[in-house]
């Protein structure tokens, strides 16, 4: 029998138990000092006496008696990870995941080693640029997942040209037309289009601009990358030949 381990185990339930109590007192001053708050996780962070609360996706971090908020980046300074950084491309990962595919418009690879997720807008000349070598990202292995961000907002112009797009029967070939500059061919704008819950998700997902591109892993890629160079970055980051 493992002598270590019968020594180990009671103190972990009591660390445990403890850890418990902490973060009930914790939840309950945060429910006292901060009632409109919607706490969707919160958990300790380590050793650190800190303990990490996430609300409508951001990340923040509160003192264990709950007197005090902290907001920014809290750098492990031993290992020089950036502890926040790497949750928020879970958080990230986990809202690219857990995207219903119905409301995406597809461009896929008939060998796809790679996905991306690109958040476009119809009256973006990058946007139109990268439209225009689709095929050549798919060619290299890349499947595109578009998501509608209307820059100047979901009710604008440029939202309505990409609710056309959405609510085409043939929304590829609405997407290519509306990205060449030519006419989509006329579509009822139906009230079933993702358009503005795409917006409201670029949002906590922080974009600002489009395209934004969205690796498998959450990281994002801020404006237009050509074919050749993203298959590099996503050979690089990703790991795979």
């Amino acid at each position: 029998m493992n002598l270590s381990r019968l020594v180990w185990l009671p103190l972990l339930f009591c660390m445990s138990f403890a850890h418990a109590d902490e973060m009930a007192k914790l939840k309950a001053e945060l429910k006292k000092q901060l009632p409109d708050m919607q706490l969707q996780s919160l958990k300790p962070v380590g050793d650190t006496g800190l303990y990490e609360g996430i609300v409508d996706d951001r990340i923040y971090y509160f003192t264990a008696d709950g007197k005090y908020l902290l907001q920014g980046d809290l750098l492990a300074l031993e290992s020089r990870e950036n502890i926040t950084e790497a949750r928020r491309l879970d958080l990230k990962n986990a809202i690219l995941d857990d995207l219903n595919e119905e409301s995406l418009i597809i461009f896929a690879a008939k060998k796809p080693d790679y996905t991306v997720t690109i958040f476009t807008d119809i009256d973006c000349g990058y946007c139109r640029e990268l439209h225009r070598q689709v095929k050549d990202y798919n060619d290299l292995g890349i499947s595109i997942r578009y998501m509608a961000y209307p820059r100047a907002g979901a009710e604008s112009e440029s939202g309505n040209k990409l609710i056309e797009v959405w609510c085409a029967k043939d929304q590829q070939k609405a997407m290519t037309d509306a990205k060449a500059q030519r006419e989509v061919k006329k579509t009822s704008l139906c009230e079933n289009n993702p358009v503005a819950e795409h917006f409201e998700i670029g949002g906590k997902l922080g974009v600002r601009g489009t395209p934004a591109i969205f690796l498998e892993d959450g990281q994002m890629l801020p404006g237009y990358v050509p074919p050749k160079k993203l298959r590099e970055i996503l050979d690089e980051y990703l790991g795979s030949s």
